[in-house]
């Protein structure tokens, strides 16, 4: 993918100058693969499409949800895609043993009517896996993120809808740790002349121009720098959560709306 195709929005797999934002979400993917052997996968909120080809190769049948259309790379694959809003999805209850949907949730103002989804597809058994940023550790910067979650207050979101749920956290590696020190100082010198904060009085559609913009700017700057580093999903372990972790992985059970059922 070319710099200038890049939206801020989601990432499209190849792109060299965000490899390292690539294997942070490779990790929830492939963590996710373990529980997606012979199972009947949803990847909603799916972006390109390229972890739900992935998924699609253990599963008994994988369908990615977007409201755009996935990469051509992405449909070279097994998976199904679908072209639908997250909140009104063409899909029958309980037809789903795992439910992905990973760095979606930030994105949403009310997560209710997507959370209700998500627990009215999954079956009695199934699992549903979420991830986001750990606002502790984010920038803060990202204007399609308009709420970012601590762990505890994530968890007590999920359980509204979910009769089990265990948090889990996303590390990183030495090299990505220094990778992210590096990218933090340039966005906080950017950041620092605009001391009023006026950014987020912007209209929308030139917030999230400028953001892509800086993000090519600052991620170009490390590598002219310093190089980016070589790293692989193995390079974010998933452990407990805790306040260093760069990312949420929630595992949650017994949707409970069967409850009343």
């Amino acid at each position: 993918m070319r710099d200038s195709g890049f939206t801020g929005e989601r990432l499209h797999d190849g792109a060299e100058l965000f490899s390292v934002d690539l294997a942070r979400h490779k990790a929830a993917y492939r963590f996710a693969a373990e529980w997606a052997a012979s199972a009947r996968v949803l990847d909603l909120g799916c972006g390109s499409g390229y972890g739900t080809a992935e998924l699609a190769k253990g599963a008994s049948s994988a369908i990615g949800v977007d409201r755009v259309s996935p990469d051509s790379s992405a449909c070279r694959s097994v998976a199904r895609y679908v072209r639908s809003d997250l909140n009104q999805l063409p899909l029958a209850p309980a037809c789903f043993d795992l439910v992905v949907s990973f760095q979606v949730i930030e994105h949403l103002r009310d997560p209710t009517q997507y959370l209700e989804g998500i627990a009215r597809l999954l079956a009695a058994d199934g699992a549903t896996l979420i991830t986001t940023p750990n606002r502790l550790t984010s920038d803060g910067e990202n204007p399609y993120h308009v709420h970012e979650y601590e762990a505890d207050e994530l968890a007590a979101r999920l359980r509204c809808h979910f009769g089990k749920v265990e948090m889990r956290g996303v590390g990183a590696s030495p090299s990505v740790a220094r990778y992210l020190e590096a990218r933090l100082r340039r966005i906080r010198r950017i950041t620092r002349l605009d001391p009023l904060r006026l950014r987020e009085r912007l209209p929308r559609g030139l917030a999230e121009w400028l953001f892509a913009r800086f993000a090519i700017l600052v991620r170009r700057g490390i590598q002219a720098e310093q190089g980016l580093p070589d790293v692989t999903w193995r390079d974010f372990p998933i452990g407990p959560a805790d306040d260093s972790c760069i990312d949420l992985l929630a595992i949650c059970r017994e949707p409970t709306h069967l409850s009343s059922e």
